[in-house]
């Protein structure tokens, strides 16, 4: 496309924005949730957690899964235990918006329209989201490696535990017998 075209296309939508409020509405709306997704602070240039930097930390991964292994190994029968967890997703947060509705009748018909805005909180470095929560990572699946795993019964106690733990169905939960 040529520079000539580009600044004709551009114009033209310009024009369109201008004109219809309807369109205006909606790049609007587009832009924010655009916003919300990315994360991106426009004020000072920075970039929120991406979706592979969303990811547990290799440090709370290994803590969840050490804290897991010690409870497992607590079970009678099933011995020196690994295990190894897999999540769905990372961590994410929810950053709090303002909500401001306004009712615009015409003729016998009444619209609503909402518009949501990000609260923007100013500090020493900038400006950056108000955190209305954080939520944490969800477990997909986990994997039991243990020496007591040949025993049936052992092998539903690590199952049901893991199960209640996490609210996963047996299908997400893998015990095997350790090697020697």
């Amino acid at each position: 496309m040529t520079t000539e075209k580009l600044k004709q296309t551009l114009q033209a939508l310009l024009n369109r924005l201008k004109t219809d409020k309807r369109a205006l509405v909606l790049l609007c709306a587009a832009a924010l949730l655009l916003l919300a997704v990315v994360g991106t602070d426009l004020h000072t240039g920075k970039k929120a957690k991406s979706q592979a930097e969303a990811v547990p930390a290799p440090a709370a991964q290994e803590s969840d899964e050490a804290r897991l292994c010690a409870l497992l190994e607590s079970i009678r029968g099933a011995g020196k235990t690994r295990v190894m967890l897999t999540y769905s997703e990372g961590e994410k947060t929810v950053y709090a918006c303002a909500a401001d509705s306004e009712n615009e009748q015409s003729g016998a018909s009444v619209r609503s329209r909402e518009k949501r805005d990000p609260v923007l909180l100013k500090g020493g470095d900038g400006q950056s989201g108000l955190v209305e929560r954080t939520l944490s990572p969800v477990v997909q699946g986990v994997a039991v490696v243990c020496e007591g795993a040949g025993d049936p019964a052992v092998r539903a106690r690590i199952v049901a535990a893991v199960s209640a733990l996490f609210s996963l169905g047996a299908n997400h939960i893998s015990v095997a017998e350790m090697a020697n």
